[in-house]
């Protein structure tokens, strides 16, 4: 409906008229308003698990993979670990973590070299998997 159609309506005939036939309310007015709460809604959804991410305490799995992480990037070469072998010790009220296995490191010949290594580490804040969030108290590296 147009406003020329709209202003001839009397009181009565505009009372009765549908909200859709109203003038100011398009199509495209309803329809972008629909994309911005889902758009919204849809970005709560990706910050909430962004927050939650970061705000959980580490468990032993994640903390065996940020380990993982810090123990690789002493090697110059090579190194393979063992899939979910590991012992870990957590003190979550500390946040002091303890992680402990083994590796396959290549050597200076080019063979592989089974070494056992732990790491405690202190778990600072942040996220995770940022290898920023913790501190490296000890790392130790024993083997062949």
């Amino acid at each position: 409906m147009k406003y020329s159609e709209w202003n001839k309506l009397t009181d009565e005939e505009k009372k009765n008229t549908h909200w859709r036939k109203h003038p100011h309310v398009r199509v495209g007015t309803i329809f972008t308003v629909l994309f911005a709460i889902v758009f919204g809604v849809a970005l709560l959804r990706i910050f909430k698990n962004k927050r939650v991410h970061v705000n959980r305490q580490p468990n032993a799995a994640e903390a065996f993979n940020t380990a993982k992480s810090i123990v690789k990037n002493k090697f110059p070469r090579q190194v393979t670990f063992p899939t979910n072998k590991f012992d870990a010790q957590i003190d979550t009220a500390k946040n002091l973590y303890s992680i402990s296995s083994t590796l396959n490191a290549q050597d200076s010949t080019g063979q592989f070299v089974k070494k056992a290594w732990q790491v405690n580490l202190s778990y600072t804040g942040g996220d995770w998997a940022d290898t920023l969030s913790w501190h490296v108290n000890s790392l130790t590296l024993q083997g062949k």
